[in-house]
Formats: C-alpha cells, sequence, structure tokens
C-alpha cells in the first residue's frame, strides 16, 4: 500500500480532540492518523510544524450565481476564494424564477457549478412562485429525490417572492415534514417591514439609515417565533439564517430546549459591524446594506453570546458581492441598493481571530461553527466536515501567526468592496486540500474550475443530537 499525501507535525483538530498527529490520505478519502512512522512512504509530505489541521469549511449559506442583477463574481470567482479562505464546500441558492419548476432553477444552478466550481457544492432551491400552491408542494419531491433534502424561503420582501401569507407558510413546512426534510428559512415580518420601508420612501427618508429603521430587530423575533410555533406544531426541522439580534438565538433555543430539531446560524457581518455603518458620515454606507441589516453593538455583543455559549450553531457567509459602480448607482434610495456582503473568503479567517484569538472560543467549537455543524445538519456528515478515517481528504493548513489584510485590495473575491475594509486578522489558511488535491498554496491557486463535485445529501436526526 502507498500513501499520496502525508501531513505531518500538524496540531489536528479531529473527532478525537485537539492532537499531535499526522494524516494520511489515499486517493480522494483520508486513510488513517497517526504517526509518519506508521505509514508507507508517501508521494507527497506536507510538513504542518506549528500549524493546525483544520476539517475543510463548509459555508451553507452563499449567492454565487443566484441574484439578479447579476453580482460582480460567480461561481468561477467565488468558489475560488473560498478556497483560499479554508472553504472546500458550499450550499448555494437556487432563485427559482415565475413560473418555473423548482428542479429547472435546481437544474440551472448546479450546471453553472459543474462547469464552474473550484470546490465542492450543493444547492437549495429557493421557493418564490406560490400561483399553482399543490404544484409546488407536489414538485418537492424531486428535489429531495435527487440529494438535496432542503428548501429556502423567507417571510421578507414578499413583492420580491418569499411567502405571502401564513397558509402558504404552514403547506410548505407540512410538506417538508411529510418529505423528512429542512427548510431553510430568513424570518423577517415582510408586512410590517414593506409597509415601513413605502412609509419612509413617501416621507422622503430615503437614505441607507432608513434600510435599517424599517426593518426593526423586533421584525426578525417576530417571524422567528412564529415559524417555530409552527415547527412545534407540525414537527418541522427548521433551521434559522441571518440570526441578528441579541434575542433571535434565545427565541431559537428555547425551542430546542422543547427537542425540536431547530438551529440559529450567524453571519460575519453581524458579529462585527454595526448600524453606525449607515449613518451620513459613512461615504460607503451603501455596501453595508443586508437584510436582516446591522444592529445595535448590544446585538453583537448577545451574538456573541450565543456563539461561545452554544446558542449558535453554524457561521455561514451569506457571501453575495457588489461592486461599488452598482451600489453607487443604486444609492439615492435605500429600497433600489443590492442587499448583500462578500464574506466567502473571511468567514473562516475571522472566526477564528474573532472568537478563538480575541474572546477564547475553543478550537473544537471553532470548527464546529464553521464546518461540522453545517456538514451535520444539511446531511454531508461524515463524508464532509471532519477529519477522520473514510471521510473525504478535506484538509486546511491553518497559520495561526499569519496576520492578513480584509482590504477589498488584499482579498480574491471578485469586487473592489470590502465590508471589513481597515481590518486584519491574526491567522490565514496557507494549504487548502480538496479530495487529497491541494488545490490552494500560500493563496496562490492550484486547481482548475470545474474540479468540484456536486454531493448529495442525506438528513439523520441521529448525527445532529449533539450539535
Amino acid at each position: 500500500m502507498t500513501v499520496d499525501l502525508l501531513i505531518k507535525n500538524g496540531t489536528v483538530v479531529s473527532v478525537a480532540g485537539i492532537v499531535e498527529t499526522d494524516v494520511a490520505i489515499k486517493g480522494e478519502q483520508i486513510l488513517a492518523l497517526g504517526h509518519e512512522s506508521s505509514f508507507p512512504k508517501a508521494a507527497k509530505v506536507i510538513d504542518a510544524k506549528g500549524k493546525y489541521v483544520l476539517p475543510g469549511g463548509v459555508d451553507p449559506h452563499t449567492h454565487f450565481d443566484a441574484v439578479d442583477p447579476r453580482i460582480a463574481e460567480s461561481w468561477s470567482v467565488d468558489s475560488v476564494a473560498a478556497a483560499i479562505g479554508g472553504t472546500t464546500t458550499v450550499i448555494d441558492h437556487a432563485l427559482q424564477k415565475a413560473g418555473e419548476p423548482l428542479i429547472e432553477s435546481v437544474s440551472r444552478q448546479l450546471l453553472l457549478a459543474e462547469e464552474r466550481s473550484a470546490i465542492d457544492y450543493s444547492t437549495r432551491p429557493v421557493i418564490t412562485d406560490f400561483t399553482n400552491l399543490d404544484g409546488l408542494l407536489e414538485s418537492m419531491r424531486e428535489i429531495v429525490d435527487c440529494g438535496i433534502p432542503h428548501f429556502f424561503g423567507t417571510t421578507w420582501c414578499s413583492a420580491a417572492g418569499g411567502f405571502t401569507n401564513d397558509w402558504q407558510l404552514y403547506c410548505v413546512f407540512r410538506r417538508v415534514k411529510e418529505l423528512d426534510a429542512l427548510i431553510t428559512l430568513s424570518a423577517v415580518n415582510g408586512a410590517i417591514g414593506q409597509g415601513r420601508r413605502e412609509e419612509s420612501v413617501k416621507l422622503g427618508r430615503t437614505d441607507p439609515v432608513y434600510h435599517a429603521v424599517t426593518c426593526a430587530s423586533y421584525l426578525e423575533e417576530m417571524d422567528i417565533t412564529k415559524c417555530l410555533i409552527l415547527a412545534e406544531v407540525l414537527g418541522t426541522r427548521v433551521y434559522i439564517q441571518q440570526s441578528t439580534t441579541a434575542k433571535s438565538p434565545d427565541v431559537v433555543d428555547r425551542y430546542r430546549r422543547k427537542g425540536l430539531p431547530v438551529y440559529c446560524e450567524g453571519n460575519p457581518p453581524h458579529l462585527l459591524l454595526t448600524d453606525d455603518k449607515y449613518e451620513p458620515k459613512y461615504p460607503d454606507a451603501a455596501a453595508y446594506v443586508m437584510t436582516p441589516p446591522l444592529r445595535k453593538m448590544a446585538d453583537v455583543e448577545g451574538l456573541w453570546k450565543a456563539v461561545l455559549t452554544g446558542k449558535m450553531h453554524v457561521i455561514g457567509s451569506d457571501h453575495c458581492g457588489f461592486s461599488r459602480a452598482q451600489n453607487d448607482e443604486t444609492s439615492a434610495s435605500f429600497v433600489n441598493i443590492p442587499n448583500g456582503c462578500p464574506a466567502v473568503e473571511v468567514r473562516v479567517p475571522l472566526m477564528f481571530h474573532e472568537g478563538v484569538v480575541k474572546r477564547g472560543l475553543s478550537l473544537q467549537r471553532f470548527v464546529d461553527l464553521v464546518s461540522t455543524n453545517p456538514a451535520k445538519i444539511y446531511g454531508l456528515y461524515p463524508k464532509k466536515g471532519v477529519i477522520a478515517p473514510g471521510s473525504d481528504a478535506d484538509l486546511v493548513v491553518f497559520d495561526p501567526g499569519k496576520r492578513h489584510s480584509l482590504n477589498a485590495k488584499d482579498l480574491h473575491e471578485g469586487t473592489d468592496v470590502s465590508a471589513f475594509e481597515g481590518m486584519e486578522v491574526n491567522g490565514w489558511p496557507v494549504t487548502t486540500i480538496l479530495r487529497g488535491k491541494v488545490i490552494v498554496e500560500n493563496e496562490t491557486f492550484l486547481g482548475v474550475r470545474g474540479q468540484g463535485k456536486f454531493v448529495r445529501g442525506k438528513l439523520d436526526d441521529r448525527i445532529t443530537t449533539n450539535v
């Protein structure tokens, strides 16, 4: 027997804990963990002395080619940026167009990924067309059958295709339960939010700050509560994306304590930035418009408390980048500014710097948030999200001492905008391995676009019991 790749002398964060050990890779999978002397000679050796060896990041919340107007970057750029930042698998969103069957939206997005992605991937259909509710519910089965046991819906921006009434929400939740699937939600009350937006525009209050004013914190907490009440009644698995207020993780935790399979996700911008970015003194305020918006410092502190106490289960990037020109073109009114923030490259390093270095988050918990938990929740574990024999050899050699700028010019996300401009992190990936192949070395992409593979998901509540 031969070994294709050996990573030696590193500190490995695995299911067995944090251990000084070597990792042997054969083909696309991890062969074993142990001492170099117990393995045959390897064709290639990586010396990870002084570095951490982590499972490849799993980002369950990206928007690569999913929205209009077309974002400044696409699968071919975003997936490389993800790899440079230590992410080897993403779950993107497939936006359903009016009158389009869900399977067509999914097929279109998977085809783009197949042609362009540098890393492994899945997607989820964004349910927007409820004109034929019975037909929609029936069509959901073929999505699950093709290995995507999860769907996305939003209670915000109903004019743009979210749930327009609670009956639709109820029917989709019930169908998700019947299919033994999961519903991923962006939950912010759209009826009140849209009314407040329209009222604000009539009064001439169109600066970016009014995006935060009209999409207030209580609207998020209202609809998360409503959705989890339905989840309890119907027994539906629910994943809340974009928890942005101090109270939101507590709402989710209250239902988890009842034994419900519900999960809470946070995103880097809401863990680091506040709504003062929307004030007129910030000329680039348009770059910080996202839904839900940035909140108060008390919310930032509350979200970190949730991270540190286990009430936050996943950190996703919510990556969706626009150029400065696109923001400038629409900045006259907050209702026209494209929502989004590029973060797929910085997600893992930011969580290490802000969590592990600054706040004492354990390495194991850090890895759970950025890799293991999303893999478990979305049915990709143990293929993804873990360093263990038989798992895919998706690994990141992470240098905790490497400092890196988060300025747009120093990143690879395809935009000239960074929400984290002027910031630096302590800790950055130096090597990224996808299924046994080194695809990034010192921020140089060595792979090929189109090498990524679709990863089928299969949900298993036994795996998520310890999330």
